[in-house]
């Protein structure tokens, strides 16, 4: 019996490779822009951080999180959502996948389309009374060359614009 056992599993693993054939998988190198952008403001990580992760405030200073039921929503786990439009219009919904508060908030935004993956997140780091607001967002572009670039320079100036608001709203506070 033991024998016989041993020599099933043997068998059993080979016809599952053998049906494993019928999968087929298709592979393709995508590219990833990565884009950093740093702002320093005279407020400390905690005044930020109620800033950037309250409802009322951050429908005003994202321009992606423009939508009203955004206002509602204040951003405290895991798992938080909220509704998003890019500048292309492609909307879609922004979820909290990491958060360290007065720290780290990180976001994966997902178009309803599902035509390229983004991630952003926002670190602060205390520096004497002032704090660094480190802007990092990376995002798949399978477009040509010059339309890559394009892209990248519009998302860059949008994350010039947010990192500004945020700077101008939280210091005049």
């Amino acid at each position: 019996m033991r024998g016989s056992i041993r020599f099933a599993v043997p068998a059993a693993l080979m016809l599952v490779a053998a049906g494993a054939g019928a999968v087929r998988a298709d592979h393709q190198q995508v590219p990833m822009v990565k884009i950093q952008l740093e702002q320093e403001i005279a407020a400390p990580p905690a005044a930020i951080w109620a800033h950037m992760t309250s409802g009322k405030s951050l429908v005003t200073w994202c321009p992606v999180w423009k939508s009203e039921k955004n206002a509602a929503v204040n951003l405290a786990r895991v798992g938080d959502v909220l509704d998003f439009t890019d500048e292309w219009g492609n909307g879609g919904r922004s979820v909290v996948t990491y958060l360290s508060k007065e720290k780290e908030l990180r976001v994966a935004h997902e178009p309803n389309d599902g035509s390229y993956l983004c991630q952003a997140k926002l670190t602060l780091v205390p520096k004497g009374g002032t704090t660094i607001v480190r802007y990092l967002e990376q995002y798949t572009d399978e477009s040509p060359a010059k339309e890559m670039e394009a892209t990248q320079a519009k998302t860059e100036g949008e994350m010039r614009q947010t990192l500004m608001a945020l700077k101008k709203q939280v210091e005049k506070k």
